[in-house]
């Protein structure tokens, strides 16, 4: 019975390779949970894939590079040297 150690691996494994964005919609807004939730079964997504393709479209759209932040931080680390 590896049902502590399974979790605490899952855990640890999640943790170290996953990071969390809380999101919060009104309930009584076109944006509700239950509305994303359709339009991404419509969209034939999860819903966490449905909003980081949004989150990717609009990112795009404004013209933001992605790895701007790493290696804006990295430029910060090699400063520090």
């Amino acid at each position: 019975m590896g049902g502590k150690t399974s979790t605490a691996s899952k855990r640890k494994y999640n943790d170290k390779t996953y990071q969390r964005i809380v999101l919060d919609v009104r309930a009584d807004s076109q944006q509700c949970k239950e509305e994303i939730q359709q339009a991404a079964a419509q969209a034939g997504e999860s819903l966490t894939a449905y909003v980081v393709e949004a989150i990717r479209r609009r990112m795009a759209e404004d013209g933001y590079t992605p790895g701007l932040v790493k290696k804006e931080q990295q430029d910060v680390n090699d400063q520090q040297d």
